[in-house]
This record gives structure tokens, sequence and C-alpha cells, in this order.
């Protein structure tokens, strides 16, 4: 996670923070009159495209520029609370996955193309793990919160945020990166170009990482669901039963673990030396 700190160093990183929190938190405000899931804690959400593309084009400018977008966005759109200290996190998560898993996608990307061309098959599939384990990532970590905190029951949040996340990314991100990835690589801005590579995590045990990535987030999803409908009570898609329980608590926390740990373990340097030239 070196490029995490490291970014903040370079000026264009940190402009491409402002751009993508600019762009995320204005769509984000344009829909908060919608159609609303939970007042004051989640919406539909069509904006929520932006995390996953920002993140493969602008690596952890992208992931920052999510998170404070999605702050900013319930700053102005009247959702501010304690949700949105964790939503901070989730949307940084929302961001982060995609680009350091994208070079360890249990082989659909080769290694002597990483680019983000959608000219294929395989890295359509491949944007859509990402984008799948990315929005379950982020879903857990609200969703683990706000039911400690007795808001919201993990089990009907966990698979709100998870397909709200998911459902906006399926079909329209791999059409964003195909419309934004040749402007943004022949422009110089995709993070790659712009960070130096002994700025960037070198990572470990990548291939390791990225099934401990997909098993914390996916894993810590459904147990977390399952736990929470058995021991506590709670409804898939209702407010019945018992938030703020022990179990739900520690049935997840491991798996946060994971993808803390895994977070560590995967890299993106692999990105530096395979882009495709445009």
């Amino acid at each position: 996670m070196k490029e995490v700190t490291s970014m903040w160093k370079n000026t264009r990183m940190i402009i491409l923070v402002a751009l993508s929190a600019a762009i995320y938190a204005a769509f984000l405000i344009a829909f908060k009159g919608g159609i609303v899931i939970v007042p004051g804690i989640t919406e539909v959400r069509p904006a929520n495209v932006f995390p996953p593309v920002f993140g493969l084009l602008f690596g952890p400018a992208g992931a920052w520029g999510s998170a404070i977008g999605n702050l900013i966005g319930d700053i102005f759109g009247g959702s501010l609370g304690v949700g949105s200290i964790f939503g901070f996190f989730g949307n940084f998560f929302l961001g982060f996955v995609p680009y350091k898993m994208w070079g360890a996608t249990f082989g659909l990307v080769k290694k002597d193309d990483m680019s983000l061309t959608m000219n294929s098959w395989q890295k359509i599939l491949a944007f859509e793990i990402v984008a799948l384990v990315a929005s379950a990532a982020c879903a857990i970590v609200i969703s683990w919160y706000l039911d400690l905190a007795g808001i919201v029951p993990f089990a009907f949040l966990g698979i709100t945020i998870t397909v709200n996340n998911f459902a906006a990314a399926v079909v329209l991100g791999p059409i964003l990166l195909g419309l934004f990835y040749p402007r943004v690589k022949r422009w110089g801005l995709l993070w790659t170009d712009v960070m130096d590579e002994e700025d960037v995590a070198k990572g470990f045990a990548i291939n390791l990482g990225a099934i401990l990535m997909t098993v914390g987030a996916l894993g810590g999803l459904v147990i977390g669901i399952l736990v929470a409908v058995g021991a506590a009570g709670q409804q898939l898609y209702g407010f019945a039963g018992d938030s703020g329980q022990v179990s739900v608590w520690l049935a997840v926390l491991p798996f946060l673990v994971l993808i803390l740990v895994s977070s560590f373990m995967l890299s993106g340097r692999e990105q530096f030396t395979a882009e495709e030239e445009l």
C-alpha cells in the first residue's frame, strides 16, 4: 500500500484526486433526490460506476478521490452522519481494490498486455470480477460498522450496497473504460505514467493476495449474512431482527482482516511494464 501515501508528493496525482472526487461527488449529489433505499444512508447510486473506473485509471488517486467524493456527496447531499466515517473507508476500497487486483485476476489479464482496452472477453470478465470484489469489500466495511452501531441490519445493508455498487459498474464500467482509457493514456494521466515505479508497493505472493481479497470480500458478505439471519434473526430484505449483535461483529471481523492483509500482498507494479502504447 506504499503508493497510497507516496502519491501525495506528486502534484499531478493530487490533481487527479481532486478531479475524481469532484466528478463522483457531482453525480452523487445529482441523484440524492432519486430513489431512496435507506433515508440518510443510501439511495440508488448510478454514480458508483466511477470508483472502479477511476481506480483502474488513476490508481491510488482514484481510490482517494472515491473516498473524498463520497464524503462531499454526503455533506452537500444532506446525508452526513455517523455512517459517513465508514462510508469514507468503504468507498476508498471501492476504488482501491480494482487497480490492486488488475494484475492478478487469475490469469485473465495477460502479463504482456495490462492495458485497460476492453478488447477481449477475458478483460471484460476481469473487470467484472474486480468490480464485484470491490463492491462486496465496500459493502461489508460499511455494513459491519452500521450493524455494530445498531443503525441498519447487516443482512439488508450488505446485500443492498453490493448490488447497488455492482449494478452500476457491470454494464457501464467497460463502456466508460473504453471511452476514457485511450484519452487518459494519450494525455499521460494514467497513474502508471504519472507515478514512479519505486513509489509503488512491490507486494508479495500476489496471486494468493488476489484469492484472499476475494475470499475476504465475498466470503465476509456471505458469512455475515448467514450469521445475521441465523443468530440475529435479520431479514434479507427488511429491518426485522436484531442489529448490534456480537455474533455478526465477530463473524465478519476476520474477513475484514483478510481484506487488509491482502491489500499489502497485492502490488500494482505489473502494470508499469506491460502497458499498451496507443
